[in-house]
């Protein structure tokens, strides 16, 4: 796929596509500042987040954990262009999340990387389920809740005096 990376931008808000849509066209507008072409690069989708390499030097430019990340998008405005929305690791709340965004060179393109992500997030997310399942089912050194530990017995348990305390409202 021809896929060029076009920039980031700040994003007021992490699952707004009017927010979205307003960090594409900041992050595109910058690019076109710099009158330069974008650079190519390779986009791996996985359960685990995209990564982003160079198309020529295979170099990293960008690795977004899958965790991180809290909103796609194929732009509606701009029909080549797929979005992703991730959380800054700072802790300035006005640049809170940031925008990346892919310009592709067909609208079928932008569509199917958004439509690989959300699969992404589905798989990651059924194998976070059974790995919960998993680890309800083992025993491995977890107390549940309701297990009494040996210092209590039934009959101490019994013989506790349970006088709740008078009410603060009554209905009649």
């Amino acid at each position: 796929m021809d896929v060029r990376y076009a920039g980031s931008a700040p994003v007021e808000r992490a699952a707004s596509a009017p927010a979205t849509a307003i960090g594409v066209r900041t992050a595109l507008q910058s690019a076109k500042t710099l009158k330069k072409k974008p650079q190519k690069v390779n986009v791996d989708i996985n359960i685990k987040g995209i990564i982003v390499t160079d198309a020529e030097t295979e170099n990293n430019v960008l690795a977004v954990s899958i965790y991180s990340i809290s909103y796609c998008s194929a732009d509606v405005a701009n029909s080549r262009v797929f979005a992703v929305v991730e959380g800054a690791k700072g802790n300035d709340e006005n640049d809170s999340h940031i925008v990346h965004v892919f310009v592709c060179s067909q609208r079928k393109q932008a569509r199917a990387l958004a439509l690989s992500l959300a699969h992404a997030f589905n798989d990651a997310y059924q194998l976070w389920q059974a790995n919960q399942a998993g680890s309800m089912n083992s025993n491995a050194k977890r107390t549940a809740p309701w297990v009494r530990f040996q210092e209590e017995s039934d009959e101490e348990i019994d013989e506790e005096d349970w006088r709740s305390p008078a009410p603060l409202v009554t209905f009649a």
